[in-house]
């Protein structure tokens, strides 16, 4: 065999393995397409320019070849980073590129007392998507952001529902969130996108170790996995057991609320006798349902405590946002603007 004839060879076995790699994970993504997403032909995904969200767009990209769908992106610009202009530059150029329609939201995020800068622009973000009017948003969180999402809400004192937040469906009002990239590492995504030679921009925020997830990400988890490898499986055992419990604890909750309800308004009487976490349960499920943020365990038990036992001329309230609050009036619980 001739020299350049090996080299040919070897250059096309490196394609055909790129290929088989590059289908494989395309048809990963195809058959764990979630039933409950059947019929709807418009998926748009959220675009941030950095490596994760650009080979999702992508894997997406190629899947619409053999199915029937409409592909679009929204990038939200927060204006925070002094180079955020220029990557929504970048995603502009992607996306005409792979002739995929873009919607480009401009923000001006404000720290509010008690809310983390990133937890504000995210919270804007999702504002920005529900603004798209798409049935379903897709967005790349993957398994490395799933074990940073459980250790930083466990530092917080979150609550359950906050610990096992990230599923890979869920919905919020009559939008879809579906993350098909949950059940792979970081690792597994930067192969792909070198594989791919896909371009993508690199958030200097990212090495900011006073943010509580790059903390974790760049320092502590790092040092876990040298203690056990296996960890991320574990944790998804973990997760996945402890969304089982959520699951059922709606479950409950749902019919509880669904028998203390009458015309969009608790009745006291209904829930007295209800169990202290019972009570909590149901009215987070209530507060949950309206897409509003949860108080802390500790306001809403005191809440509860005064609701039951306050006399027909009392009406205390639990403020939930700037916008609503809970409150008591004669005997009845009812969400009420401000």
């Amino acid at each position: 065999m001739s020299y350049l004839h090996a080299v040919l060879s070897g250059l096309w076995l490196m394609v055909n393995l790129r290929l088989k790699q590059n289908k494989l994970l395309v048809e990963s993504i195809l058959k764990q397409w979630p039933s409950e997403l059947d019929g709807h032909l418009s998926y748009c995904v959220g675009l941030s320019g950095g490596i994760d969200s650009v080979v999702l767009l992508h894997l997406l990209s190629e899947a619409r070849k053999s199915q029937q769908f409409k592909l679009s992106a929204i990038h939200v610009n927060h204006g925070i980073s002094p180079h955020a202009d220029e990557w929504t530059d970048f995603c502009s150029n992607l996306c005409q590129q792979w002739d995929i329609p873009l919607r480009i939201s401009r923000l001006k995020v404000i720290k509010q007392a008690g809310v983390g800068l990133e937890n504000s622009a995210r919270k804007l973000r999702y504002v920005e998507y529900q603004q798209t009017n798409s049935p379903v948003m897709v967005l790349a969180h993957h398994q490395d952001d799933q074990i940073e999402t459980v250790f930083s809400q466990l530092m917080r004192g979150s609550d359950i529902h906050n610990i096992a937040a990230m599923r890979d469906l869920s919905n919020r009002g009559n939008q879809f969130y579906w993350r098909p990239l949950l059940s792979y590492t970081k690792a597994q995504l930067i192969d792909y996108a070198m594989r791919h030679e896909l371009s993508h921009i690199e958030d200097e925020s990212n090495h900011d170790n006073s943010y509580l997830r790059n903390f974790l990400r760049n320092n502590i988890i790092p040092q876990l996995l040298t203690y056990d490898t296996n960890l991320p499986q574990k944790i998804a055992q973990s997760l996945a057991s402890i969304q089982a419990s959520v699951s059922l604890n709606d479950d409950v909750a749902e019919d509880d609320l669904a028998f203390a309800m009458n015309n969009q308004q608790i009745e006291v009487a209904k829930i007295i006798n209800l169990s202290s976490l019972r009570q909590k349960s149901l009215l987070s499920y209530f507060i949950r349902q309206h897409n509003l943020p949860l108080p802390s365990s500790r306001q809403l038990k005191e809440f509860i405590r005064q609701a039951i036992t306050a006399g027909q001329d009392r009406h205390p309230r639990l403020k939930l946002n700037d916008d609503y609050i809970l409150i008591r009036k004669k005997d009845k619980i009812i969400l009420a603007s401000i």
